[in-house]
């Protein structure tokens, strides 16, 4: 856990970012006496699906990975929140419990506040709560593209397009409209984004760099301009 001492700095940090420049001084006062901040070593469970919904979580460095399990058991939809984002999102207002089970990608620093406290204070900013309802329209909006270049019975299409999910969600970009994910993925990770094995993952993933359309070399990616032409197969 971060010194207490430590917090107005962080209290600064938060302000640039969109769901809290609008935020008065006073607001943001009563965020930081009620916030906590923490490092989380890679595998940790920041929460469960099944837990009560009482803490908004930001991201200051690492990766997250948001699973959620639809009522069967028998489907489970993955997103990933990279640094310099908050959630959840989902359920704001409204739901008891959380919407996802969230857990730490890569070694991770966590600011964390009361749920009630934050939904609190969105109530009383009109401004702030336009821009949370904003971030829940892209989240949505980007969740149906997800799964519908997820829909197709192609091990290599779902491969491929894992991979264009992870550039768009997690890239940075290079020279020449080059791009790579500045977060370590594995094969296995892939895999399971994908739908497939491990082995097939790996098979696609090699097929693609013999293509010269990416790279992969200690679990980081590098796409060439030519891998995000539509017509990859």
């Amino acid at each position: 856990m971060i010194a207490a001492d430590e917090y107005p700095r962080y209290i600064q940090y938060l302000r640039t970012r969109p769901e809290f420049i609008d935020f008065s001084d006073e607001e943001m006062n009563i965020l930081m006496n009620n916030m906590k901040v923490k490092d989380f070593h890679k595998g940790q469970e920041l929460f469960d699906q099944t837990d009560e919904r009482s803490r908004f979580y930001f991201v200051v460095s690492g990766l997250v990975r948001a699973e959620r399990t639809d009522e069967s058991d028998e489907f489970t939809f993955y997103t990933y929140i990279k640094q310099n984002l908050a959630f959840p999102y989902r359920g704001m207002f409204t739901d008891q419990y959380y919407p996802y089970t969230a857990r730490a990608m890569t070694d991770i620093e966590i600011i964390y506040f009361p749920m009630a406290t934050f939904e609190h204070l969105l109530q009383k900013n009109t401004d702030s709560i336009v821009k949370v309802v904003q971030e829940m329209g892209s989240i949505i909006s980007e969740s149906e593209d997800q799964i519908q270049r997820m829909v197709t019975s192609s091990a290599k299409q779902r491969v491929i397009q894992a991979l264009k999910i992870f550039e768009i969600n997690l890239g940075e970009p290079l020279r020449c409209g080059r791009s790579y994910i500045p977060y370590p993925i594995t094969v296995k990770e892939l895999a399971t984004m994908s739908g497939t094995t491990r082995e097939t993952a790996g098979q696609i993933v090699k097929q693609l760099a013999a293509q010269k359309l990416l790279s992969y070399e200690h679990k980081e990616f590098r796409f060439e301009k030519a891998f995000f032409k539509d017509d990859l197969a």
